[in-house]
């Protein structure tokens, strides 16, 4: 039977979008009509996205600048390049929304991109009928109907309001996977392509059509044996007090460093179990300290949440990575037929690999071969859920999409 995908995937390390996308189309044969689209920030965004949507002219297209383009085609991270992944079959259904004004008005973006998205969606509930036929109920409370891939503004500092807004729409059982858009590591301004270019923007991209799917998050990170403290007092992204003192001066001796820089908070990230029954630790980073002692960090921080400082390893960081990838492949349902795998690597993640001498590739390659379509990028900050199934905005952390090549009712 053929699969209920066509799916090909296209490179460019010279920035050649028109081209890309040309191979993307010719490897899926068929016509595409979903793309996801992940490009260094060194090129210019309208024409990147012009070039591809003239090329995949009845495509939704998402995706965004980066700080890290992740293609199989490459065989490690690059950088300077672009990436797309294009899938088309008949089976298949997708839609694109977009919330805008993210920074400022997080929640009503993810509002107003889920609206959007879900109220364009042409969905047939025939091919739900198909999917569940001859299903077990233990099948059935496992699928997923609809998968929302998030792509917000990596220096919006708005991703967990637009989680909130979006489950506001969708619900608590619809799964999220996501990645904050990058500039690599410029600080200065990020895009999102949601069938347009955007930037201060949240994209939802919609999957259904009774394909298996499955996510996962991950860290490679363990705690330090005796390095930790309480968050006494904190609001939002800001900590104030650990231990009822000022937390960066707390932090400093626990890591016994005098400054807090970019180094120490990218090797030195904090940890505190997941509040579900998953046990999971999930991972925050510091990214500037106040003058008045406090610290920002990249997402939010709850009050009364005990922390560890946390380390890695190369062995921790493949093991993790390979469990990962395995818990995504079980979500979705243990695919014989893996159509395509996409990876959402923090950027401190990134550079921990290099650190370390890790490349996840040969990890998924390992797992499924060499000829399995992969496309990713170096991420501001990861979206999804822990095991236990919270879902959040987590640092130095691994979010990962699988997408079968079979139905679920096969």
């Amino acid at each position: 039977m053929k699969p209920p995908l066509d799916i090909g995937i296209g490179f460019s390390d010279t920035g050649d979008a028109e081209a890309a996308a040309r191979d993307a189309q010719d490897m899926a044969g068929e016509k595409v009509t979903f793309a996801i689209v992940f490009s260094s920030s060194k090129y210019d965004p309208q024409t990147v996205y012009n070039d591809i949507s003239s090329v995949l002219s009845d495509a939704n297209i998402i995706g965004c600048t980066t700080a890290g383009e992740i293609c199989n085609l490459a065989g490690k991270t690059m950088s300077d390049s672009l990436a797309i992944l294009g899938i088309g079959g008949k089976r298949i259904k997708t839609a694109v929304g977009v919330g805008k004004k993210l920074s400022k008005k997080g929640e009503e973006a993810g509002i107003e991109a889920a609206t959007a998205a879900y109220k364009s969606l042409n969905f047939d509930p025939y091919t739900l009928f198909v999917g569940m036929m001859h299903k077990t109920p233990l099948d059935l409370v496992k699928m997923k109907t609809f998968m929302n891939v998030i792509i917000p503004d990596g220096l919006s500092a708005g991703e967990e309001n637009f989680l909130r807004g979006l489950m506001t729409v969708t619900g608590r059982h619809s799964p999220i996977i996501g990645g904050s858009a990058g500039d690599d590591l410029n600080l200065k301004k990020t895009w999102q392509f949601g069938n347009g270019i955007y930037t201060d923007a949240g994209v939802l991209g919609v999957i259904t059509g009774g394909i298996k799917l499955g996510t996962a998050i991950g860290n490679g990170y363990t705690p330090i044996p005796g390095k930790g403290a309480a968050v006494t007092k904190s609001k939002g992204r800001v900590v104030y007090e650990f231990n009822r003192r000022p937390a960066a001066e707390v932090l400093k001796e626990l890591l016994e460093v005098d400054e807090l820089t970019f180094e120490v908070n990218a090797q030195r990230p904090l940890g505190f179990k997941s509040v579900d029954v998953s046990n999971e630790y999930v991972i925050r980073s510091v990214s500037t300290e106040n003058p008045d002692g406090s610290l920002n960090f990249f997402s939010e921080i709850p009050q009364g949440v005990y922390f560890n400082v946390m380390e890695t390893n190369k062995q921790l960081l493949e093991q993790r990575f390979r469990e990962t990838l395995q818990k995504a492949l079980a979500d979705a349902g243990s695919p014989t037929n893996v159509g395509a795998v996409i990876v959402l690597n923090c950027i401190y993640k990134h550079l921990a690999n290099v650190r370390c001498d890790c490349n996840d590739f040969d990890l998924i390659r390992d797992e499924l071969g060499k000829d399995v379509p992969v496309i990713g990028f170096n991420t501001y900050g990861e979206q999804g859920s822990t095991s236990g199934g919270a879902v959040g905005h987590h640092n130095q952390t691994s979010s990962l999409l699988v997408i079968g090549n079979e139905l679920v009712s096969q």
